[in-house]
């Protein structure tokens, strides 16, 4: 490991909790304009994180590595960027699901029926009730949060390993 590799936690929790704001922001607005149910505009909240744990990916490496950057070490900072993002958004989804609009929990789980029925239409309604008891574990505000976490944490993972294959920079005269 070189000697002026620098951790990543407090650079991560900054932009962590901006990109979570940004996101919460995003969401936001598409719910006040009506569009929150459009999933193309709604994929644009991958967009966004893509783009800015590029530029933290870059901009760690650039201020606080002196312009090297392994790659495990932009992974780690996207990672906990994406971490810290998500977390905040899950506050935000919990609010959302809970206080602001709970009825597209009920919404969810309408769809969900639907989709299990058209699936197998000669399900009994013993199956369809657990499948639906199963169902309405992820459609809670708890499972929403949690899955947003995971979601948001894999995403931001992906976007790391890619990212920092480009944005990496070994330091050649460390031996």
């Amino acid at each position: 490991m070189d000697n002026n590799s620098k951790p990543a936690f407090m650079p991560s929790l900054t932009a962590g909790i901006l990109l979570g704001i940004i996101l919460v922001v995003y969401s936001l607005i598409l719910y006040l304009v009506g569009l929150n149910e459009n999933q193309w505009l709604a994929a644009v909240s991958y967009v966004i994180t893509a783009i800015v744990l590029y530029f933290v990916i870059i901009n760690f490496r650039d201020k606080h590595q002196n312009g090297f950057l392994s790659y495990g070490k932009g992974v780690t900072v996207g990672l906990l960027t994406g971490l810290f993002a998500s977390v905040i958004f899950a506050i935000f989804t919990y609010i959302y699901l809970t206080y602001i609009d709970p009825s597209i929990l009920e919404q969810a789980m309408v769809q969900a029926e639907e989709s299990v029925l058209q699936s197998n239409p000669n399900m009994s309604d013993e199956d369809l009730d657990r499948a639906m008891g199963f169902v309405e574990i992820f459609t809670s505000p708890a499972g929403m949060t949690a899955t947003t976490i995971f979601w948001y944490t894999l995403v931001s993972l992906i976007f790391s390993l890619l990212i920092s294959i480009f944005a990496k920079r070994e330091d050649i005269n460390i031996a």
